[in-house]
């Protein structure tokens, strides 16, 4: 069907989106010359006998609520009004332009942490100010959730919302889309603003991890689990995430309301902190492969499992150590004044030990995009070979900066940081980094131009004297890092 030329007095141009209840065009205000987004809403569609008057009540109180509502981060309603000759009400609101992070994710991915972090504090800030006003929006979810060109987020229909000292809804009835619904929604409970917050930590949750928290295959199943069971920690979906990240989400997707932060301000704020701290956690959270910078000496310290999920669980690096040293055995005890007497020479850390120098990331994870300072070139270290027990990462990056900054880390060490610098045309950037043969954790971070700040990590295997190469590219939509090993020497896996 095509679209109408005209609906009440404004004048359609195009269509812009539809679904099960309605169409939105791009429509212009002949009155003033505005263009808006005409959101109409047929209520000719089968409803029970005697609630067509229920269904327009309600849509009206959404225009009510929403144009009440004066807040940069909130779609502005402009109009309301109604077709009742053809069975249909319309809302003219402001017309957005820019992208819907649903559409994002429905690829299957996920965004970078410094945008992750601006968008929380941005949803934050609106939701907050609505639940003052004692809005609750009761429908936070990607495909409410657009992102404009300049960066700035809008929340989208505020269509289910409603006041929170009053109800127009039937008991009982599900209003809300289950993947991202409160547990207190689920059930029927009383419904303030921390329902918004566990809607926004479940929406937090996909970007990172591009995974759903609560999945199933029916209403049924998705709202048991919503209600009952506690999702996998988001850094086992994302492993460059830190541990922190874990806390934060768990606590604002506690099943219990009063378990949940005081506002979304608060959740935005601990998890942008959280998301800052990744060089610290990745310093406690990976098997060590120590390169010395010398090329003359390399200690390895490569664990089994367990020694780095007690590594994880103590959150020590002397514990560490004196574990392995405990393991090791008198051999290696009477052979550490040696050792020690060596690192005191070169000024490295003993085996076991995380040196804390150089674990500085490239430009610390902000809530907003800022110019990098790229760092001056370091060369990779050359390890000493080891009997025959070393390999090769060899990674290549394309990118159109003219202001960038990389930093690799293998196994939690720091090994490159360098500025990546151009003409915003295509540059290539290559490196060679040798590291020890067996399983070693690869972790890069790209910086470049105050727009894209993003963290990918991923395990490999690499061969003794082979060469693993990793193709490393940045999406220009997304400003996502994608990390595609070309040859690992036995697999790779996130």
């Amino acid at each position: 069907m095509s679209a109408p030329e005209r609906i009440g007095r404004y004048e359609i141009e195009a269509e812009i989106g539809h679904g099960s209840m309605g169409v939105v065009y791009r429509a212009r205000d002949p009155r003033i010359g505005r263009v808006v987004a005409l959101k109409c809403v047929s209520f000719s569609f089968p409803l029970p006998s005697g609630e067509e008057d229920d269904f327009l009540a309600r849509f009206y109180h959404e225009a009510q609520i929403a144009g009440s509502l004066s807040h940069p981060n909130i779609v502005t309603i402009h109009d309301v009004g109604t077709k009742e000759t053809e069975g249909s009400a319309f809302i003219a609101m402001e017309l957005v332009t820019g992208t819907n992070l649903q559409e994002l994710l429905a690829g299957g991915g996920r965004l970078p942490v410094a945008q992750v972090s601006d968008i929380a504090r941005q949803a934050g800030d609106a939701l907050d100010y609505a639940h003052r006003s004692q809005v609750v929006h009761r429908d936070v979810k990607p495909g409410n959730l657009v992102v404009t060109p300049e960066g700035q987020l809008k929340i989208l229909d505020f269509g289910i919302a409603r006041l929170a000292t009053g109800d127009v809804t039937h008991p009982g009835r599900l209003m809300g889309t289950p993947n991202y619904m409160a547990p207190e929604q689920v059930t029927g409970g009383a419904v303030d603003g921390r329902a918004d917050q566990f809607s926004l930590a479940v929406t937090l949750y996909h970007l990172l991890t591009g995974e759903r928290p609560f999945n199933g295959e029916s209403i049924t199943a998705i709202s048991y689990q919503v209600v009952n069971i506690m999702p996998p920690p988001p850094s086992r979906l994302n492993p460059s995430l830190p541990p922190d990240v874990d806390r934060v989400l768990a606590r604002a997707l506690s099943k219990d309301p009063a378990g949940r932060y005081p506002s979304c301000q608060e959740f935005a704020a601990d998890l942008a902190t959280a998301l800052s701290t990744w060089s610290e956690s990745a310093g406690r959270a990976m098997e060590r492969t120590l390169v010395s910078e010398g090329g003359s000496r390399r200690a390895a310290v490569a664990g089994p499992q367990g020694a780095r999920d007690l590594f994880e669980r103590l959150g020590s690096p002397v514990a560490l150590a004196g574990w392995a040293l405990a393991l090791v055995g008198l051999g290696l005890l009477a052979a550490a004044p040696y050792l020690l007497d060596s690192l005191s020479q070169t000024g490295h850390a003993a085996p076991g030990q995380v040196p804390r120098a150089g674990l500085r990331p490239v430009l610390e994870t902000g809530s907003a995009p800022v110019t990098p300072t790229p760092a001056p070139d370091r060369a990779p270290r050359q390890p000493a070979t080891v009997g025959t027990a070393s390999g090769t990462i060899a990674l290549e990056l394309q990118h159109h900066f003219t202001n960038g900054a990389i930093s690799v880390r293998v196994d939690g060490t720091e090994i490159v940081r360098t500025a990546l610098t151009g003409e915003g045309s295509k540059t290539h950037w290559r490196r060679d980094i040798p590291v020890a043969a067996g399983r070693r954790r690869l972790e890069v971070r790209v910086t470049g131009d105050g727009v894209v700040d993003d963290l990918e990590g991923v395990d490999l295997t690499v061969g003794a004297h082979k060469r693993s190469s990793v193709s490393l590219s940045l999406n220009p939509l997304t400003h996502r890092l994608k990390i595609r090993p070309q040859d690992s020497g036995g697999g790779a896996s996130r």
